[in-house]
């Protein structure tokens, strides 16, 4: 595509936020799946004295979803692909998945707080009806170390043609509202500051704060069948009085 967007980077420009945020960054212009690599490298001796490992790349040959799904870029550079490695001294619960969701729904919604952001439970953001994040944890253990990996695909300049139910950041913002790096800058300060703070409770129960807010994000969502009710400290769901786990969603 011969417009200016064509020639930005998402990963390369993500990876010079890190550096300059004094983060252990790897970034590759191309990879099968950044998920993959820090799973590979998440005992490496000499990055164990890193609380964050940060993997980016500008386009994955085999990225994941949740179970089976695949994860989709438009074009090279389009999407923030990344994988966020977390060194916890603590067992992530079940409610990390709420939390890390949480915690990007936030991201996004405080640097642009003029779109429909809402929450499908359980791991997709969506603007209005269109899916535009996913993601994907996955943690690893290894005596008293744990690695919790936070794998987020979002779609920044463009969304795939062949997926009629995403949408990218840039197609969502109001005429007149360009994209600006200083607001991507802003976004990636605050995702990291919301990742690092739910990382930090996710061996907690859901605070009363976190269930009220999960429930608002949640009941946002325009193709949700029934409103939820209500939300209970682990993380389980009400409709009424039938209760429903997160992880089954």
């Amino acid at each position: 595509m011969d417009t200016p967007l064509a020639d930005i980077r998402i990963g390369q420009v993500t990876s010079q936020w890190a550096e300059s945020n004094h983060l252990y960054v790897s970034y590759k212009t191309q990879q099968d799946s950044t998920n993959t690599l820090a799973k590979e490298e998440a005992f490496e001796e000499n990055l164990l004295e890193e609380s964050l490992c940060l993997y980016v790349t500008d386009h994955q040959t085999a990225g994941r979803g949740r179970g089976k799904n695949t994860w989709l870029d438009a074009h090279h550079g389009s999407a923030l692909l990344s994988s966020w490695s977390f060194l916890l001294g603590i067992k992530p619960q079940p409610t990390t998945s709420c939390l890390v969701g949480l915690a990007v729904y936030r991201a996004c919604s405080t640097t642009w707080p003029f779109l429909p952001w809402n929450l499908k439970a359980p791991n997709d953001i969506y603007i209005g009806d269109k899916k535009v994040a996913g993601i994907l944890l996955e943690s690893l253990v290894q005596g008293n170390d744990v690695r919790l990996i936070i794998g987020l695909g979002f779609n920044i300049t463009a969304s795939p043609d062949e997926v009629e139910t995403a949408t990218s950041l840039i197609e969502s913002l109001p005429q007149g509202a360009p994209l600006l790096g200083q607001d991507y800058m802003a976004f990636l300060d605050r995702l990291l500051f919301e990742l690092t703070d739910a990382v930090s409770h996710c061996d907690e129960a859901l605070s009363p704060t976190d269930q009220l807010s999960l429930l608002t994000a949640l009941n946002q969502h325009p193709l949700l069948k029934e409103k939820y009710t209500g939300m209970e400290a682990d993380g389980s769901l009400l409709i009424g009085d039938k209760k429903i786990s997160w992880t089954n969603l």
